[in-house]
């Protein structure tokens, strides 16, 4: 029964006339009024209930790439700790955990998209408690001494820090770089939260990068554990001077919270690469991307990795041969994680194309 028929009067025969008998009684108009609004409630359910293929689906089929991702490294990863006899942390059996859930869970589409945020945070914690353990010799001198032979005997940090000196504007700059700096740990959700709802269909584009990009360097952390220029110079390494750690010392008027920051790092000697760096590039690529290449104005996006590159030498925290390296680590992340993309829907439209057309039974011209 659609609206029409509901609010019709009950009988054909009081069409024609204006006889108030054929008015509809009011149990008559309540019945209507009700199907209508059920009618405007199914219409309005069927609006925003997710459709069938959505509500609840498995983890691999929604992000086949990350999740086969999240599996492998919870597989290689039993592997390292039975060869380097390191033993399993609570970190990892969340990990575990939420790779099981993964395979054998079935949950709503968003969970999927989320799930693997949570799983690059918990893998960085597992990896930073165990990567002293199992990570190779730490490398303070060498990265020193080759920025000094580029930079007449001294390093960039200590160069910046010198000539901005103490002042009003050195202040500011520390407050903004420093703040710049710790939005680390949210750009990647705030990004994410953007595309997933304003471009869904780049969501998963961007998933898979942003954990490239952990993921290989977690990696290069633990075969090449490079000492940051902050940390070597407190060290007195490689005849640096002192190099102040901005950060700390612009968190340390809040109640002290530079000290609880600066005892937070587990494995301060992960340097190499920026991953300061590269996940704001990679931020940036995914934006300009989406809003598009051609226009000028989408490139000023851009300026996200350029100050944060500059941030993280001043404050201490980088060689240039780390920010060098994240830049190109998250472009080349990003274009993996699109070319990819573009291969997945060329094979899809090739399979589409190649499906037989199927005609009615009757021929062409039934």
């Amino acid at each position: 029964m659609d609206r029409m028929d509901a609010a019709a009067p009950p009988s054909g025969r009081c069409l024609d006339s204006d006889d108030d008998a054929c008015m509809p009684t009011p149990r008559e108009r309540l019945v209507a009024t009700a199907e209508v609004v059920r009618q405007a409630a199914r219409r309005a359910n069927a609006r925003v209930a997710s459709p069938p293929e959505r509500r609840s689906v498995h983890a691999f089929r929604q992000r086949p790439l990350v999740y086969g991702a999240m599996a492998s490294y919870a597989v290689l990863s039993l592997g390292l700790m039975a060869s380097k006899q390191v033993g399993i942390t609570s970190e990892h059996v969340i990990l575990l955990g939420l790779v099981a859930f993964a395979i054998f869970g079935r949950a709503r589409p968003f969970v999927w998209d989320w799930l693997p945020f949570l799983f690059v945070a918990v893998m960085f914690e597992d990896l930073t408690s165990v990567g002293a353990k199992i990570a190779g010799s730490i490398h303070d001198v060498g990265p020193a001494v080759f920025e000094q032979t580029f930079l007449g005997g001294t390093i960039a940090a200590t160069w910046l820090q010198q000539r901005i000196g103490t002042g009003l504007f050195a202040h500011v700059l520390d407050v903004g770089l420093a703040s710049e700096y710790l939005f680390h740990f949210a750009a990647p959700l705030v990004a994410g939260l953007w595309l997933w709802s304003r471009h869904r269909d780049r969501f998963g584009t961007f998933v898979s990068a942003y954990m490239l990009v952990m993921s290989l360097g977690f990696i290069t952390y633990l075969v090449y554990p490079e000492m940051p220029p902050w940390l070597a110079a407190q060290r007195g390494l490689g005849g640096l001077a002192p190099v102040h750690r901005i950060v700390v010392e612009t968190l340390q008027p809040l109640g002290g919270f530079g000290n609880f920051y600066a005892g937070a790092d587990p494995e301060p000697n992960a340097a190499m690469p920026s991953l300061h760096v590269a996940v704001p590039m990679l931020i940036a690529c995914a934006v300009v991307s989406v809003k598009g290449w051609r226009l000028r104005r989408n490139w000023l996006w851009m300026l996200y990795p350029a100050t944060i590159g500059f941030g993280v030498i001043y404050l201490g925290e980088h060689y240039i041969s780390d920010t060098v390296v994240g830049v190109l680590l998250g472009a080349a992340c990003f274009g993996v994680a699109e070319w990819s993309r573009g291969f997945g829907e060329a094979r899809q439209a090739r399979r589409t194309a190649l499906q037989p057309v199927r005609l009615p039974a009757g021929g062409p011209g039934a």
